[in-house]
């Protein structure tokens, strides 16, 4: 039995040492290997897959994820004299710059300036830690690169050495994304060097860069267009960056591509799935004029009932006793000003309570401007996990944060109940338009009322929801989840947001549950895995603090946080390129299903580091190898 056990653990401890040292390896990016699947074509063995054409001793080489020199010596090629960049993702771009240092002329789209050029990497960076907004770009290089040339376009021909390859713009996977089609003379269709346009027929690589913007399909829908565009020039071979060749019915690939990406880019909208795919929508009536429906806060407060006001996102709630008042999500500078007035106008009395329905700034970054906030003359509540970004708002990568934290004095837990005045609240974890969001049940005149944030609008108003995308982390299988909560709830008011509360219907968040559990398997069919929490989450992977502070020589550190999203416990590697500044490292994290497992590690910066913002990107790879994880930290040194 010893025996059994001391082989068993030298076998484990053979795989994690073995697990190490390759993702050791994988930080010094060692030379892969080259091969040539068809006469004058060669690829990487290792994704994301470099190409090249040749002729002769010279080659064209598409996307810069890896080292020529062992194309060179299998090809027997003697020079490089154009590389060309399908899109600006790092794992594409990580060595153009070196290409550059050789004098080999490296080309992009024009319209890869802002996450290329040296200034607007820059700026990029600065902007998006925390990030105001949602229409974000993923794995973008840490640093931009000097003496790249940007002017690629749709349509252009380039000519070389009997190839003729056309530029053709194919935005999705990225906005700046292109494709090459590549012939010679007497070719029978193009040879198209698509990039990430897909991964294999139906699939798509790292779904959640199609999330353009949160609540819309902006980027599944120009996906879809870009898809058929490469269909439409019937190319009689498709060669992607993360997938094997596409040599059968190549242009039936794209087209079972496109056609699942449009159901996806479709479901984005329950409107559109209640009205159009179900018919015979439920009508039921908003609860304030439709001049404040999907206003911002500057139409005048519209009553919802004898207590209860509204204006864009922000609701007052007055207390019968002696007209002491409370506030749901304030909204700037315009909405402290518009409680003020209310608060004349009405004749109400003190100010006592502020809550936050979710973490985004346009619903409480008015906090910061009400009389008292710093005097701690209101108290301020919120459910525990919405609290979490906007208490440390430079710890995690979250769209629409404001820097400043706030101070809250009273955390709820999900299924918690608290009482203000004569009211009785009772708060919900409510994830759909976000992770961050609650969900809050409370009798107001009479009325049973669910306030619920941004995610069930009205079906008239946007898209009848606030929208799902991976950066927020919010999938549809939460939104079914929590729309079943609202109607296990079975209130007689919806009090939304953006001037929007409505009037309950049960038919209504039926349908909000089928559409929920009908998009997550549309989202599924989409992903590589086949399974979309793992792979439209670009956050499975996080260092935490995302930004911190520092002087050069000293330590900085970090909190690994990897969330189980597989069925089965599996090892993952972390693996960190320092770039000089930081150095190499990798560690071995095991993922439990379900759970969040967290590493603490300590680094240490180089002497004399330059003053300012640094970012660090990681490599993650699990059982299936290089991971779609935008994980990073940034560290700015003082």
């Amino acid at each position: 039995m010893l025996r059994r056990i001391l082989i068993v653990s030298a076998t484990i401890a053979a795989i994690v040492l073995a697990l190490v040292l390759r993702s050791n390896s994988l930080a010094e990016k060692p030379e892969p290997a080259w091969s040539e699947i068809v006469p004058g074509i060669w690829r990487t063995t290792a994704m994301p897959y470099s190409y090249a054409l040749t002729d002769g001793d010279a080659a064209v080489v598409i996307d810069a994820g890896h080292s020529p020199a062992g194309f060179r010596t299998a090809a027997k090629i003697d020079k490089v004299e154009l590389v060309l960049l399908t899109h600006h993702h790092l794992d594409s771009c990580a060595l153009a710059a070196d290409y550059i240092k050789q004098r080999i002329p490296v080309r992009a789209a024009k319209a890869s300036i802002p996450w290329l050029a040296p200034a607007e990497v820059k700026k990029f960076w600065l902007e998006t830690i925390p990030l105001r907004n949602s229409r974000t770009a993923y794995f973008v290089l840490p640093e931009g690169i000097a003496g790249i040339d940007c002017t690629l376009e749709d349509g252009q021909t380039i000519a070389w050495r009997g190839w003729s390859i056309q530029v053709v713009a194919t935005p999705g996977h990225s906005r700046d994304h292109l494709s090459f089609l590549a012939t010679r003379d007497n070719d029978k269709g193009a040879i198209c060097f698509c990039g990430d346009a897909l991964a294999a027929p139906g699939k798509l690589w790292a779904p959640f860069t199609t999330d353009w913007d949160h609540w819309t399909d902006a980027g599944l829908s120009p996906t879809v267009q870009s898809l058929r565009k490469l269909a439409a020039s019937k190319p009689r071979m498709l060669l992607p960056a993360h997938g094997e060749p596409i040599r059968r019915d190549p242009v039936e690939a794209l087209e079972l591509t496109a056609a699942a990406v449009e159901e996806m880019a479709f479901l984005k909208s329950f409107e559109r799935f209640s009205k159009q795919r179900l018919g015979q929508p439920p009508t039921y009536p908003f609860l304030v004029p439709k001049e404040q429906v999907a206003s911002g806060g500057d139409k005048p407060w519209a009553r919802v009932s004898e207590h209860l006001w509204i204006t864009g996102n922000t609701y007052v709630l007055v207390s019968k006793e002696d007209k002491a008042f409370a506030v749901l999500d304030p909204w700037g500078k315009r909405s402290v000003d518009q409680i003020a007035k209310l608060q004349r106008e009405q004749q109400l009395g003190k100010l006592e309570l502020v809550m936050f329905s979710h973490a985004h700034y346009d619903h409480y970054d008015g906090v910061y401007d009400l009389p008292g906030y710093s005097d701690k003359k209101f108290a301020v509540w919120s459910l525990d996990l919405v609290a979490d970004p906007l208490a440390s708002p430079l710890d995690m990568r979250a769209p629409f944060l404001d820097a400043r934290p706030v101070c809250f004095d009273r955390l709820l837990k999900d299924g918690e109940s608290a009482a203000w005045r004569e009211y009785r609240f009772r708060f919900h974890h409510l994830p759909g338009q976000s992770l961050f969001t609650m969900g809050m049940e409370a009798v107001i005149d009479g009325k049973r009322c669910y306030f619920t944030a941004d995610n069930f609008f009205h079906q008239d108003q946007f898209s009848g929801t606030g929208g799902w995308m991976g950066l927020n982390r919010s999938f549809p299988g939460p939104y079914a989840a929590s729309a079943k909560k609202v109607l296990d709830a079975a209130p007689e008011w919806i009090l939304a947001e953006h001037g929007g509360p409505y009037v309950y219907s049960a038919e209504d968040y039926r349908r909000r549950v089928q559409w929920g559990e009908v998009s997550a398997k549309s989202a599924d069919a989409i992903c590589l895995s086949g399974h979309h929490p793992r792979d439209w989450d670009p956050y499975r992977v996080q260092a935490r603090p995302l930004l911190q502070k520092a002087k050069s020589g000293a330590d900085c550190c970090l909190r690994l946080c990897v969330t189980g999203t597989h069925k089965e416990a599996e090892d993952i590697v972390v693996s960190l390129n320092g770039r000089g500044i930081l150095p190499n490292q990798s560690w071995l994290i095991k993922s439990l299903p379900g759970r969040e497992t967290i590493k603490e590690v300590t680094l240490r910066l180089t002497e004399k580091l330059p003053a300012g913002r640094h970012v660090f990107p990681l490599q993650v790879r699990d059982v299936g190898g290089v991971s779609a994880v935008d994980a990073f930290f940034a560290v700015e040194v003082e």
